[in-house]
Order: structure tokens, then sequence, then C-alpha cells
């Protein structure tokens, strides 16, 4: 983290115990544990509200706004899809005539008869 080798920490904790003396230097040590454990919840905190935020920003754009390669392809659907509406009969336009319920119904076609197979048996 702080690219600190064993020589040079093997150096520090001898300075440490000369400066503070075997009595303080516990003390010191739980001091420091417990500010580095707050300083990681912090950041581990601050770290996790920065990345819901911006996963919901990013999710809100991409819901609210099609990407732009996609726009001129989403505005021709569109566009192209109100044409044919134009070209329909309305609804409410009486059925023609001939499709009255009176006329007759034309017949059925008979049934199709399976032709018969020719014999196996072959003149030699």
């Amino acid at each position: 983290m702080f690219n600190i080798g064993s020589g040079e920490l093997a150096l520090i904790a001898v300075v440490a115990l000369l400066v503070l003396g075997p009595k303080r230097l516990p003390e010191l040590a739980r001091g420091i544990g417990k500010f580095m454990r707050e300083f990681r919840r912090q950041t581990d905190e601050v770290r996790g509200v920065v990345e819901r935020e911006f996963y919901k920003m990013d999710q809100e754009v991409s819901i609210h706004e099609p990407p732009l390669t996609v726009r001129p392809a989403q505005d021709s659907i569109h566009s192209g899809a109100e044409e044919p509406l134009d070209l329909l009969p309305p609804a409410t336009e009486t059925v023609p005539s001939q499709l009255t319920a009176g006329q007759p119904q034309p017949e059925p076609v008979a049934s199709a008869q399976p032709e018969p197979r020719p014999s196996s048996d072959k003149p030699t």
C-alpha cells in the first residue's frame, strides 16, 4: 500500500519503541488500528454511494434515451408504421353484398381417391 519493505517497517517500530516507550506503544497501536478501521469503513461507504448513484444515472440514461446510432432507425420505424394505417378502410365500412348470409355456399369438391399402385410383378 505505501511501498514500505520489512526492513523499513522494523526501523519504524524500533524508533517508535524508543520514542514512546513500552507502556504507550500498545495504546498507540490500538488507536492507529481503530483509526484505520474507521477510515476504511468510511471510504467503503462513500465508494458504495458513488457507485449506486452512477448506476442509477446510467440506468436512467439507457432507459430514457436510446443510443445515437439507434435513433435514425427508430424514427424511420415509427414513421413507416403510420403510413399503412392510412391505406386500410375504416372498420365501420359495410360488408360487400356478395358475402351476405342468404347466398348458397359452393358445394364441396369430391374427395380424392388414391391411384392404385403398380404391381410389383415385372415381366422378364
